[in-house]
């Protein structure tokens, strides 16, 4: 199966920028997970950039929030950044938004 979905990191500053870019599903879970982990362990800050991201599913949420977790234990804020559409709607439904958006923003 083809994979639907892309990642970039970048660090400066302090902070780790995830670029995440298609579709995240099922399939994306674990590897994302493994993304993210890689970034907490690069950085004090994270954010996951969403604004190339067309679709997320339940399982890739479950991902962001095991991800927040970790990133909480180790002292390392995470926050969500540009979710739009579908991803946005997703995550305000399901209430992940305001927890994992950046303190200093609007969600």
């Amino acid at each position: 199966m083809e994979q639907t979905w892309q990642s970039e990191t970048t660090v400066s500053d302090g902070t780790a920028v995830v670029t995440l870019f298609g579709e995240l599903d099922i399939a994306a879970a674990s590897p994302l997970g493994d993304v993210l982990q890689g970034a907490i362990a690069l950085a004090s800050r994270v954010q996951v950039d969403l604004a190339r991201v067309s679709f997320i599913d339940s399982t890739v949420l479950s991902a962001f929030v095991n991800a927040h977790g970790r990133a909480t234990d180790m002292g390392v804020s995470l926050a969500l950044v540009k979710p739009t559409g579908h991803v946005r709607r997703v995550l305000a439904m399901t209430g992940i938004l305001p927890l994992l958006a950046e303190p200093d923003s609007d969600g």
